[in-house]
């Protein structure tokens, strides 16, 4: 069930991003919601032990460690014990230019010190990934300072206590924690997040290719709707009708009862995130009926309220919580698709490949060729300056990719 989780870390931070940066262009409209929740028993404690027995410093220096580590570690496409060691060298190193900036008041030249440091270690240690290094430091502190201006109440000074900084640092670590895994564990360390130079899975985001393929679907659709009789047009936009007041009936009630238990924004994040993701893991379960559908819907997000940390602690939860509903209730629907053969109708052939690449690239086309157009390997092999059995290899890896489907 959970064999291709790659996807769900992958679009839970894709969702994340999109939803910080979407909080970030309502508090420059002068929104100012979704600050930090400063009355969380278990937080303050654990803030309090901090400072009452002075540990700071060394709650600091961890953290400072863990997001070098990290940062190193991806950009490098590296997992050992020699990026740790260098990671808590230049994060000394970091903390002494600090130090001295502290010291001498010349605040403005924090950041471009430390990105001239980060970029002459990277140079000395791996000058192959100096891009890719330059850019994950850029993002990191980008998403950094977008975090810290959207969460904080009043100005940046605001974040300058010990439970702030938990409070902050906590959807930041599950975020290098996800493109960690996603990088080394998901996807062998070859490339972050589907990019070869990219961050926090930003760049797999291609509106372009995601307008062109609503644009073709609604294009066939209408097309269809055209060809139908007038009593068949009829019953579908009556059916419409219908569906969208009965959908619009089951959300207002999850937000009524989601608001009844003190969890509106969460429950909105809740379903945002899983409208967000639905179509990303394929067609979500649906009982065979609605009233059953309704039900359960209710009760799964009535039990996510629950479950979900609130806003002013985590925006990250809410959304690992939605996407998690789109990816499990996925898993549940019975799928069979059968290997591309040549004279298959074009319709069964997009929505089968669809599945395992994308519309337009060279494994589509070269797929296209040979089962639509019954082009021949040798006439393929000219046309993508490829072998035949560099041809075949990839119909065959395709094929075996649909397999797993079922």
């Amino acid at each position: 069930m959970f064999k291709d989780y790659k996807k769900y870390l992958l679009k839970s931070l894709e969702v994340y991003l999109f939803v910080l940066i979407f909080i970030f262009i309502i508090k420059l409209t002068g929104v100012d919601y979704f600050y930090i929740d400063s009355n969380n028993s278990l937080l303050l404690g654990i803030s309090n032990f901090i400072d009452k027995y002075n540990i700071n410093m060394i709650f600091d220096i961890i953290l400072l460690v863990f997001d070098t580590y990290i940062i190193v570690s991806v950009s490098v496409k590296k997992n050992n014990l020699s990026v740790l060691i260098s990671s808590i060298i230049l994060t000394l190193l970091d903390i002494g230019i600090q130090l001295i900036i502290n010291y001498y008041k010349i605040y403005y030249l924090r950041i471009p010190v430390e990105l001239l440091l980060w970029t002459i270690f990277i140079l000395l240690y791996d000058k192959k990934n100096y891009k890719r290094f330059i850019f994950m430091i850029i993002m990191n502190l980008l998403f950094q300072m977008i975090s810290i201006y959207t969460r904080t109440k009043e100005n940046i000074n605001h974040f300058n206590n010990t439970y702030n900084e938990i409070i902050m640092n906590l959807d930041y670590i599950i975020m290098l924690i996800i493109t960690h895994r996603i990088c080394f564990i998901l996807e062998g360390g070859s490339n972050l997040c589907g990019v070869e130079v990219g961050s926090f899975s930003l760049k797999k985001i291609h509106l372009k290719q995601l307008l062109k393929k609503l644009q073709r679907k609604f294009q066939s659709n209408l097309n269809k709707f055209k060809k139908k009789e007038k009593e068949e047009k009829l019953t579908i936009i009556i059916y419409i009708i219908l569906s969208l007041l009965w959908n619009t009936l089951s959300v207002v009630l999850i937000l009524v009862v989601a608001f009844l238990n003190d969890t509106f924004i969460e429950c909105v994040f809740i379903l945002t995130s899983f409208w967000l993701s639905k179509g990303k893991f394929g067609k979500a379960f649906h009982f065979n009926r609605m009233v059953t559908c309704f039900i359960v819907s209710n009760l799964s997000y009535f039990l996510l309220n629950r479950l979900t940390m609130p806003i002013g602690i985590s925006i990250f939860v809410p959304i690992l919580l939605g996407v998690g509903l789109s990816y499990v209730s996925s898993k549940f629907v019975k799928k069979s698709y059968k290997p591309l053969y040549r004279g298959m109708p074009l319709e069964q052939f997009e929505e089968t490949i669809l599945k395992v690449t994308e519309k337009d690239s060279l494994k589509y086309n070269i797929c296209y060729d040979f089962y639509i157009n019954k082009m021949s390997d040798v006439s393929l092999s000219f046309r993508y300056s490829y072998t035949t059995s560099g041809i075949r290899k990839i119909r065959d890896r395709i094929n075996e990719k649909i397999k797993r489907l079922n």
